[in-house]
């Protein structure tokens, strides 16, 4: 079982955390989520009842993530993505 990481919390992250926490995508699980702003990040935990961060590096440090789906605004998806390609996490 993969487990997943969503970072980012707005408009798309809602979809994938619903097929995720759901079971809906075999092999893979949400194990928690990840914000800059405290109340989206809280917003999510509750909901999908996994544990909430509001930084990339605390969602890097969580040893059951396996992989990274980068939700956040696209220009930023670059710097995102070499953060967690330097933890050893899939994106």
């Amino acid at each position: 079982m993969l487990g997943i990481g969503l970072l980012g919390c707005g408009r798309i992250a809602k979809r994938h955390a619903e097929l995720l926490s759901s079971r809906q995508i075999a092999g893979a699980e949400l194990r928690a989520v990840a914000d800059i702003l405290p109340e989206r990040a809280q917003a999510f935990s509750e909901r999908f009842k996994v544990p909430g961060h509001v930084s990339l590096e605390e969602l890097l440090n969580r040893s059951d993530i396996d992989v990274v789906a980068v939700l956040t605004p696209s220009g930023l998806h670059a710097e995102h993505v070499i953060s967690i390609a330097r933890a050893s996490k899939h994106v």
